[in-house]
């Protein structure tokens, strides 16, 4: 098989290069040329050949590459796991998107931030970054968070997926086939969460209507208890401000008592002062104490 198709790319050059002589010759000698082409199978037989050739290389399509971007995962000094599609980098920062909730966003990190030991860039087709997002997004749905939202996004990553693989590959490739095959999935599911979701609703409204009664009993009965509680507390607070209020009262007496026998003992100290400087001074000549000299009577002899 493999000599067979040797033979007939080596009779295909063959033919080809007779064909180009042929026509150097008709441009040169018109007249020979067309006797040549009326009277040679062999030249109709090599246009015919030809011909075959440029409809079969016509049908033959260059597609480009399939897209590669670099992805970069590190670890902050700070424990954090940082992962996403890289967009700048250079000896100071690292700007990459990465996907943060039910949100895409782009970040910048500081070359400082980074623990270099966990840096790690790897190269993959861009589908399959993007088919990997719609996994993540629709791995978020059904916790009754953003789900209207993650459902948008897996379903737009599949399609921007389906996009660049369609600029590589045939309408009717297998991989096209599965990315159909996942949006279909997604919307059938989104199809049952908004079932379920309405379905969910209506039975809280169910719920609440049949407990509303037996939820306002308990509450009638928190609230005597409380009132009954707040009663209590009420008569030990009248209790205990009767006794403070008696002790008020009798803190009030015993000060009262205090202070009359301060006032009277105040009042005895200043009789014994005024007797003593009556002593000292019995002429009130106000003398200073150095001049004081003890009292003597009229009659108290010196040396006796």
């Amino acid at each position: 098989m493999k000599m067979t198709s040797i033979i007939s790319t080596m009779t295909l050059l063959l033919v080809l290069t007779l064909n180009c002589y042929s026509n150097v010759y008709a441009q040169a000698d018109p007249a020979t040329a067309k006797a040549s082409t009326e009277t040679s199978p062999n030249e109709n037989s090599a246009e015919t050949i030809q011909r075959t050739y440029e409809t079969a290389a016509g049908t033959v399509t260059l597609r480009p590459r399939m897209t590669i971007i670099k992805t970069v995962d590190f670890h902050l000094r700070s424990g954090e796991l940082v992962y996403g599609k890289l967009v700048s980098e250079d000896k100071n920062k690292i700007t990459l998107e990465r996907w943060e909730e039910s949100k895409i966003v782009v970040s910048t990190y500081s070359k400082r931030e980074i623990d270099p030991r966990t840096l790690q860039t790897k190269n993959v087709p861009e589908y399959k970054y993007y088919l990997d997002l719609a996994e993540y997004f629709s791995a978020k749905t059904w916790d009754f968070r953003d789900d209207p939202d993650d459902f948008i996004q897996a379903i737009r990553c599949c399609e921007k997926a389906k996009q660049l693989v369609l600029g590589t590959q045939t309408p009717d490739s297998e991989k096209i086939e599965q990315i159909n095959e996942k949006i279909k999935e997604l919307q059938a599911d989104r199809q049952v969460w908004e079932r379920e979701v309405q379905s969910r609703a209506k039975l809280k409204k169910l719920e609440f209507e049949a407990e509303v009664e037996s939820r306002l009993k308990e509450l009638e009965n928190k609230f005597n208890v409380s009132s009954q509680q707040v009663d209590q507390r009420l008569e030990l607070l009248d209790e205990f401000m009767g006794q403070m209020k008696g002790n008020y009262e009798r803190l009030e007496q015993s000060i009262s008592g205090i202070s009359q026998d301060i006032s009277r003992r105040l009042n005895i100290l200043a009789d014994q002062v005024e007797a003593n400087r009556r002593i000292i001074d019995p002429w009130g000549l106000g003398l200073s104490p150095r001049y004081y000299y003890p009292y003597r009577p009229y009659y108290y002899r010196r040396g006796d």
